[in-house]
């Protein structure tokens, strides 16, 4: 039971699809008062559409334990209704990336910068304890990082410490407790250990654990349960913060309160440093201003779609998309508006000149920059058939009737249909396919046209712009969608960079697929 762009939950109207997985799917929505929120419902249904009982009680219950956890380090509930035929929860809506994603771009923390953030984190824990719960869930995918610190989300797997006894592993594998690996009762010192893997990673940029906590499942199972760690790597000044968190015996762990003394101490050794900009790389500064300023634009487009009326609040104005620069050494670029539906999207959407460009700890607005620069040497085939097609019009959601001129997004966010008409391109070689990283765009893929595709590819994009909205190209490989750009203008040139918030391991599998050597 999905709700579409305009339709409602409770008093709020839905802008767009944020994440779904599980049980629940998250949208992002409106109040009437103009106010931006996530509001999560339920997916399972019955045969006849209806929500089972189980289902509905298992929510009403997390409704109940988020409630019961204020601090100011952990996001708000703002209004709920577990009896609703669709249940749902209003929480606060926080426009900024998490630690996964910033680590991924960024790079690992100094250690003052790891201490700060073990502040907040720590904080919200004695929140989430003192409410009498264990998250049970507590990872860097789990943190989203404002500039004013900290947040813990997702309450979805939380316990009640008081009423409620577990025998199932839950949780990401390389984050979770051992006692909670062997499928024992989990407590606020299974929190603690998540938490101190966590840190861990902001530190040294990998789980604690052999391999980085990846292989096969099982195997993963048994090297958590077991305690089997790998701490090379931690710096001596973190040693003594995040070592015991990680001890094998859950009453050898220091309680949250603990250690927020120990990096309070810490901390007052700088008393005018107070807000990110204070404590972290200018780099992870950057990202977090980019995403929340991306977010923000987004919003402002997606709720102009359900609403063209609506009165919004000013927004920064978006860069330029169709201005030719001179380049050093005489080349020209141009940046364009895309969607982006790169390898592993992490399924966090929403709609933004037509199409879905908002996914919640990843994708976001995305743009590509054009220029003369056609030097690096070799030819690569693609893994598949790659076509460059002109985009007639696009729609939520997936295609109801996938066909040759019809593609949906790898999310599911929308459906562009596609001309195949004679001005297509089919490129059987690139000159080069690279997945690249810079602090301006994080990770990127390099797309470099061989001499004869980049003038087809100019006269593709020419016909595109001339066409009316949404004016796109859809870059499609074999069956799959992997982006569409928008086009407003000719575009000449021979390299594409693809930038759109990629991890490593997604922009290296883009270029793979490309033909990266």
């Amino acid at each position: 039971m999905r709700v579409q762009p305009g339709e409602c939950i409770g008093p709020y109207t839905v802008i767009a699809e944020l994440a779904s997985g599980g049980m629940g799917c998250v949208y992002l929505a409106r109040s009437p008062g103009g106010r931006t929120l996530a509001v999560k419902t339920l997916l399972s249904a019955g045969a006849n559409g209806s929500i089972a009982d189980a289902d509905r009680r298992r929510f009403a219950r997390e409704v109940s334990l988020a409630r019961r956890v204020q601090g100011a380090y952990t996001v708000g509930i703002v209004d709920a209704d577990a009896e609703a035929p669709l249940p749902w929860m209003a929480t606060e809506y926080i426009a900024a990336p998490s630690l996964r994603d910033l680590v991924e771009t960024c790079g690992p923390l100094p250690d003052s910068a790891v201490l700060w953030i073990a502040a907040g984190m720590a904080e919200a824990l004695i929140s989430v304890h003192s409410a009498g719960l264990v998250h049970r869930d507590v990872k860097p995918s789990n943190v989203l990082l404002p500039a004013e610190g900290p947040r813990v989300i997702d309450f979805g797997i939380s316990q009640a410490a008081d009423v409620t006894r577990t025998h199932a592993a839950l949780g990401t594998i390389a984050y979770t407790a051992p006692e909670q690996a062997r499928g024992e009762t989990s407590t606020s010192a299974s929190d603690v250990y998540s938490l101190g893997a966590t840190l861990f990673y902001l530190a040294v940029g990998r789980a604690p654990y052999q391999d980085s906590g990846s292989g096969p499942a099982l195997e993963q199972l048994v090297r958590v349960a077991q305690g089997e760690l790998d701490l090379t790597g931690l710096p001596a000044e973190l040693d003594p913060l995040i070592r015991p968190c990680l001890s094998l015996d859950p009453a050898a762990r220091p309680i949250a309160g603990q250690l927020l003394d120990q990096c309070a101490a810490e901390l007052l050794r700088r008393p005018d440093a107070h807000g990110a900009a204070d404590w972290l790389p200018p780099s992870w500064v950057q990202a977090i201003d980019q995403h929340r300023e991306r977010r923000g634009r987004e919003v402002e487009e997606a709720q102009r779609l359900i609403a063209p009326d609506a009165t919004t609040r000013p927004v920064p104005a978006a860069p330029p998309t169709a201005v030719l620069t001179q380049q050093e050494g005489g080349g020209s670029s141009m940046a364009a508006d895309t969607t982006t539906g790169g390898p592993g999207n992490r399924g966090r959407t929403a709609w933004l000149w037509g199409v879905a460009l908002l996914v919640l700890g990843a994708v976001g607005a995305a743009f590509f920059l054009w220029d003369r620069n056609t030097g690096e040497p070799g030819m690569v085939a693609p893994t598949g058939r790659l076509s460059f097609l002109p985009v007639t019009k696009t729609a939520p959601g997936p295609c109801p009737t996938p066909g040759p001129n019809s593609y949906t997004s790898e999310d599911g966010a929308y459906c562009a249909t596609v001309s195949t008409n004679s001005t297509r391109l089919d490129v059987d070689l690139l000159a080069a396919a690279h997945a690249r990283f810079n602090n301006e765009k994080g990770w990127f893929v390099s797309i470099i046209f061989d001499g004869e595709d980049a003038k087809r590819f100019s006269a593709l994009t020419a016909e595109v712009a001339g066409n009316p909205p949404p004016r796109q190209v859809a870059i499609v490989l074999d069956d799959r969608m992997l982006s569409a750009p928008a086009a407003h203008s000719a575009i000449s040139g021979g390299r594409i960079d693809i930038s759109g918030a990629f991890t490593k391991q997604e922009a290296e599998q883009m270029a793979h697929d490309l033909g990266a050597r």
